[in-house]
This record gives structure tokens, C-alpha cells and sequence, in this order.
């Protein structure tokens, strides 16, 4: 078995000066086109820098036989790329598609992880145009190739990986304590799907009644489970939706998740209306005549969490 990954290291293309702030320098993609000491930021000049990182951390895994990755720490705040396919916290890709997804997050700040291969490599992107490198202690003569690329290295402490995920399998017995839950709380219950944290990476189940089948069979593998059973869901008119959302929001500075009635089994379409952001037009409510709505729960809600199986 190999050792536990110890070694914490910096890579980027900051010499001293630049690390300290004394000279400025460019820090992202869409700096390309500005100008920095006198110079112009090229698209050109961009890719030679990108793919010197790329090719850093390619040596890695090549010298580290690191050869699959899982996408540890997941964040959606935009849509995965459509070639990543469905992805979800601890799911695993290939050297290539890391190496892909590598290049994407240097230039998309919406989606990020840490690209983790066992214990002996972990790559993250960090913010300003760094990235955080974790190995084993016996493989630290390996970033002399990374130095030769003209990328320079500075060691730095490990942080802490800290994991509050529930344990407890989405099972039979899981549903039929939600579904129990749902008996008695008349109506207040919703449930949270997450396989990834962001924007992107939850979809809400609002409980109509007391038939789960169609959101338990719905669920995506790994995904964490909550239900929230004070959710507290208020019905109206779709003519008095909007006034009743704004009342909600200048209350609490909390989103708001507005659902349409489904009608014959037909999952509703789910609205979230997040704080800080114009309450929706009326073209981009979803089409129905009866909604229901609530406050996204707090972390002192009530709940009931679990974890669903893999495939």
C-alpha cells in the first residue's frame, strides 16, 4: 500500500517578484488581449503558458504511473462540458480527460475540483493562475522536470481533508422513513439530490405525496440524499406568484425554489430563485396555474440524509 500523500507544492509561471506582488502579471484567460509591463497578453503567448502546465502535470502522472482519476471536491456553477458526460463527486476519468478537464478549469472558473489518483498525485487548480501539487515525499525529484519547463515550485503546508458526507445507504428503509416523514409533516417535505456542490450540481425534489417510487428511481448514483421536512411549502395562484416571491426574498435572504403542480406523474419543473438576483419575468415562470414554493432550508433544518449506492 502507498504511503499517505505529505508533500505540498505551489507550481505556477510567478518568479519571486511576481509571487510578491512587485511586478505585475497576468492571472487568467481573459486577460489575453491586456496589456502588462508594456507588453500585450497573446492568445498565443496565453496556450505556450497553458500548455506548459498541462505538460507538468502530464509528466506527473507519467512518472507517478498515475493513469485514472477521481474528481474529488466537485463545484458546478456552470454546466459540465458535454464531452465529461454526467459527473458527480468521486466519479473517475481517465489521464486524458483529466488532463482535459485540467485545461478547461485553467480557463472556466465556474467548475472546479481536485483531480485525485490514489494516494500518490492530487492536482487542483487554484485561483490567480496556480496550481496546488500533492505527492509522496519519494517522488519529489520528479519536479525538477516541471522546473525545466520554466514553471517555478514553492512548498507550502498541507491542508486538511475534511469530509462531513453521511454515511448511510439510500436504501428501503431510508425511503420508508422519508416516506413515514412525509405522512406526518402533511405535505412539508422536499428533497435535496447533490453530486456536486455549485449551482450545477443539486436538483430539487419537491414530495407531492406519499409515493417516492418515481423520485427514488429518478436519483443519480453516489448522489447525497437529503430530506428536509420542514420545508414548509406554500401553494398559489400563478397570479399572485410573483408578489409572494418578492415578500419571500425581502423577508429572508434566502433562494426560493418554485415548483409548477405536476399532473399525472409528470416531475414538476423546478424555478430557483437566488438571492441578490431579479425575481423571474413571467415568461420564465414554469407553465402551469398552481405553484408551490419555499425558502431553500438552513443548516438547522430538519433532515433525514443518506448516500445512494454506486451502480
Amino acid at each position: 500500500m502507498a504511503s499517505p500523500v505529505t508533500l505540498c507544492f505551489l507550481v505556477s509561471k510567478y518568479d519571486e517578484p511576481r509571487r510578491s506582488g512587485l511586478i505585475a502579471d497576468w492571472t487568467s484567460f481573459e486577460d489575453v488581449g491586456k496589456s502588462f509591463n508594456g507588453e500585450v497578453l497573446t492568445a498565443a503567448e496565453y496556450r505556450r503558458v497553458e500548455d506548459s502546465y498541462i505538460s507538468a502535470v502530464a509528466y506527473l502522472a507519467d512518472a507517478m504511473q498515475a493513469d485514472r482519476f477521481e474528481l474529488r471536491n466537485l463545484v458546478l456553477n456552470e454546466p459540465p462540458p458535454a464531452w465529461l458526460g454526467a459527473v458527480y463527486d468521486g466519479c473517475s476519468v481517465d489521464r486524458h480527460t483529466a488532463l482535459r478537464l485540467l485545461r478547461w478549469m485553467l480557463r472556466h472558473g465556474l467548475l472546479s475540483c481536485t483531480l485525485t489518483s490514489g494516494d500518490t498525485l492530487r492536482v487542483a487548480v487554484e485561483t490567480d493562475f496556480y496550481l496546488s501539487v500533492e505527492i509522496q515525499p519519494d517522488a519529489v525529484d520528479s519536479l525538477d522536470e516541471v522546473k525545466r519547463l520554466g514553471l517555478h515550485v514553492v512548498s507550502v503546508p498541507c491542508g486538511k481533508e475534511e469530509s462531513d458526507a453521511a454515511s448511510r445507504p439510500a436504501d428501503g428503509e431510508f425511503w420508508e422513513e422519508v416516506a413515514q416523514s412525509v405522512r406526518l409533516s402533511r405535505g412539508t417535505t422536499a428533497i435535496l439530490e447533490r453530486w456536486a456542490d455549485g449551482s450545477y450540481g443539486c436538483r430539487w425534489h419537491p414530495i407531492l405525496d406519499e409515493d417516492l417510487s418515481i423520485i427514488s428511481r429518478s436519483i443519480r448514483p453516489h448522489s447525497l440524499v437529503t430530506a428536509y421536512l420542514d420545508a414548509n411549502v406554500q401553494w398559489i395562484s400563478r397570479q399572485n406568484l410573483l408578489p409572494a416571491i418578492e415578500s419571500a426574498t425581502m423577508a429572508e435572504e434566502l433562494p426560493v425554489v418554485i415548483f409548477s403542480r405536476s399532473i399525472g406523474g409528470v416531475s414538476p419543473e423546478i424555478l430557483v430563485c437566488r438571492e441578490g438576483v431579479d425575481l423571474p419575468t413571467e415568461a420564465e415562470v414554469p407553465l402551469g396555474d398552481d405553484f408551490g414554493f419555499f425558502l431553500w432550508p438552513d443548516d438547522d433544518s430538519t433532515s433525514i440524509q443518506a448516500v445512494v449506492p454506486g451502480d
